[in-house]
């Protein structure tokens, strides 16, 4: 078989893998979603704002943990350090934080300000008290970065790449756009089909900066800091602004 089939044959493989990892991510999601289900929140959560929806994170990250360590353990897949999910010391995975969390940073101060001259933010329907704060931005901080990184980057990228050539650039790519991709439509609504397209846009884009800073890094730490940064500066943003402009 000539280099330009085998080439070929590594991209078919590619495409069939990133429809696998999307089914695999949809069921994780679903059981998560399904075990949530079961157990009553309202005494620790009495508007229903993050209880469940912590326990959903808790069991898809478990179910995608236990797929990476059995492809590990049958696969020996070690062509990168994708499933290693120890905190590694990396100087191009601190920088990419930093100045991944001073760019959102930037674009959620610019969107409140020009937002409280337009009145066009959306802000949250709940009371902000004590437990709705720190059980909301305390879910984005601790399991939202680490769940849905360990999900939709680890797993996807280190299956990817056994596959395809980590020492390649364009490799490299497909693999970041192709779970990037996946990202996105992890936020549609896949039962109504209804698709809020900036949601869907946005977690791609991020999905793009998250993946990149992963294969640089070597370390699926820094793209999890940097994921629950952003969710926690937005929906914190979004607090600051309801205190101070409502």
């Amino acid at each position: 078989m000539g280099a330009g089939s085998k080439r070929n044959n590594k991209y078919v493989i590619t495409a069939i893998l990133i429809v696998v990892l999307f089914a695999a991510q949809f069921l994780f999601s679903r059981i998560g979603f399904l075990i949530s289900q079961l157990f009553d929140y309202s005494s620790l959560d009495p508007d229903g704002l993050f209880a469940q929806v912590s326990v959903h994170h808790i069991i898809q990250m478990f179910c995608a943990l236990a797929l990476i360590f059995a492809i590990w353990k049958v696969k020996k897949i070690k062509k990168i350090e994708g499933f290693n999910l120890r905190p590694r010391f990396d100087s191009r995975g601190i920088k990419d934080t930093l100045l991944f969390c001073l760019a959102i940073t930037v674009y959620y101060l610019a969107v409140y300000i020009v937002g409280s001259f337009t009145d066009t933010i959306n802000t949250y329907d709940y009371e902000l008290n004590a437990v709705n704060v720190s059980g909301t931005l305390g879910f984005q901080l601790l399991l939202s970065g680490p769940s849905e990184e360990i999900l939709f980057r680890s797993l996807p990228i280190a299956v990817l790449l056994s596959v395809l050539d980590s020492d390649s650039k364009r490799d490299r790519a497909i693999a970041i756009i192709g779970t990037a991709i996946l990202f996105g439509i992890a936020h549609i609504d896949l039962f109504t089909f209804r698709i809020p397209w900036f949601q869907v846009c946005y977690a791609f884009v991020l999905g793009i900066f998250y993946g990149y800073t992963f294969i640089r890094s070597k370390s699926v730490i820094y793209p999890m800091i940097m994921h629950s940064m952003s969710n926690v500066i937005s929906v914190g943003g979004c607090y600051l602004y309801m205190v101070l402009f409502k």
